[in-house]
């Protein structure tokens, strides 16, 4: 059985390129991800005995921006002749997405096509009528195990209604298995997480994912599925019904101890030290198993979280942890009670100063309201530079479908194309003038790049420069 798993490309839709100078672009540009598709990863190391290939189409348009994703699909299918064609889908993947699925079976309407991610999930109705045959909702692993399965043995005679997650397309209509969210915590936990299968890295080490400023390999590890908290600008806690799920620590150990080649691992979870007692454990083992030696961790965490908890961040510290992501997002509580952040900016002013001791440097995450005046531009940039952050991220404030913000803000929302859903574009109406708001934004990086160098000798006096 042939299987080709695609991440698609995303598409460069930056309106605030129109307003900002050549200072302002380079310091937007650091904002781009590196990093593999890991969804894609897993997948294939669902299926040891197929044979999978991984198309990262996103890696290829970043290295080569005339990288023409339908033509070189074309390829791939004409050359491997795939079976199975599946894609993983961000929001803003949405169109190139579309576009892909109508390439696949132009080729060969023979082809099973599936597709899954975070977007299906939140809005399978967007694939009514497309050319995606089945569109998994919610985690993946286990009904992907089983659609493969089930076309291997009946092929167009296969009947894919007992497979639980999934939304099987009938052309004018979905039809819905039985959904993940009808499951307790302890069925899903035991049949559906499936923590022992690990990721198939090897599928996509001819990327060659790098940083750029230290040329060393990035990999990605989940140590957790779902999160602990429910804000209103996020999907992912939704994925799993609220539920939050931590995995077996011998089980992450076994799969770092594999992880040999790759200098700087990040754990892509929603929250890394959701559970405090299991993190503790995690990082115990990492010291214990000498796993923090030739290696240097990158890992969310909540800023109340560090403030709790300043002896795990120590430990963390300690075990080779170097990078931090916060998600700050605001610099006034009025602001953060929105979110439902349940937070303070005193709290996010302490976990700075707990981080930085530790040695640990933090990528700070605002979100740039498009209600935002002159005061609340210059508001964020004071806190930018007044707070020790080695860099400071700007997202533009985007209700994405799925989400709480999605439904309360609808009637505001005046861009629906998905490709400008990348949280550098203002889908809303903003209130100052265009040109005006999008300055205003790229002045903040300016003033991020200049405030991430002045603190950068805080790091320094703790770590080396590896980083």
């Amino acid at each position: 059985m042939n299987i080709l798993l695609v991440n698609p490309p995303i598409p460069n839709r930056f309106i605030i390129y129109d307003y900002c100078d050549e200072e302002g672009r380079k310091a937007i540009a650091k904002r781009v991800l590196v990093g593999p598709p890991l969804a894609l990863n897993v997948l294939a190391g669902m299926l040891p005995e197929e044979n999978v290939i991984i198309l990262d189409q996103k890696a290829e348009m970043d290295i080569n921006p005339d990288y023409d994703y339908i033509e070189e699909l074309i390829k791939e299918i004409n050359i491997f002749k795939p079976d199975i064609v599946s894609f993983t889908c961000l929001t803003a993947q949405y169109n190139c997405v579309i576009k892909l699925l109508e390439t696949v079976k132009k080729v060969n309407n023979k082809i099973l096509t599936t597709i899954g991610g975070i977007h299906p999930t939140s809005c399978p109705q967007d694939f009514i009528g497309s050319k995606a045959d089945i569109i998994s909702v919610g985690l993946g692993k286990h009904s992907y195990y089983h659609i493969v399965q089930e076309f291997k043995k009946n092929r167009e005679k296969a009947d894919y209604s007992k497979i639980p997650g999934l939304a099987i397309n009938t052309g004018n209509s979905l039809y819905y298995t039985r959904p993940l969210s009808d499951m307790s915590y302890k069925e899903f936990k035991e049949n559906y997480l499936l923590d022992e299968m690990l990721p198939n890295r090897a599928l996509t080490d001819k990327y060659n994912y790098t940083i750029p400023h230290i040329k060393k390999k990035i990999h990605y590890i989940s140590t957790s599925q779902g999160c602990t908290h429910r804000c209103n600008f996020c999907y992912l806690w939704r994925m799993t019904n609220g539920f939050y799920f931590h995995r077996d620590i011998e089980s992450i150990i076994n799969e770092l101890k594999q992880m040999e080649q790759y200098y700087l691992i990040r754990f892509c979870d929603a929250n890394t030290f959701g559970d405090i007692k299991k993190t503790k454990e995690l990082f115990t083992r990492i010291i214990e198993e000498g796993l923090n030696k030739d290696h240097a961790y990158m890992g969310d965490v909540r800023t109340d979280t560090v403030v709790r908890h300043p002896e795990i961040i120590q430990l963390a510290a300690k075990a080779g942890l170097k990078v931090t992501v916060c998600g700050l997002e605001a610099t006034s509580d009025d602001e953060l009670e929105k979110y439902g952040k349940d937070c303070s900016v005193e709290t996010i002013k302490e976990a700075l100063k707990i981080l930085n001791e530790a040695g640990i440097y933090v990528n700070g995450n605002y979100i740039i309201r498009p209600d935002y005046d002159e005061e609340d531009f210059e508001r964020v940039g004071r806190f930018i530079e007044d707070n020790p952050i080695y860099n400071s991220a700007l997202t533009i404030l985007t209700p994405f479908p799925g989400t709480e913000q999605w439904d309360e803000l609808q009637d505001q929302i005046i861009i629906r194309d998905y490709e400008y859903y990348n949280l550098t574009n203002s889908v809303l109406k903003t209130k100052l003038p265009e040109d005006v708001f999008y300055g205003k934004i790229a002045e903040l990086y300016k003033v991020s790049a200049k405030s991430g160098k002045k603190f950068l000798s805080m790091y320094e006096n703790h770590n080396d420069k590896t980083v």
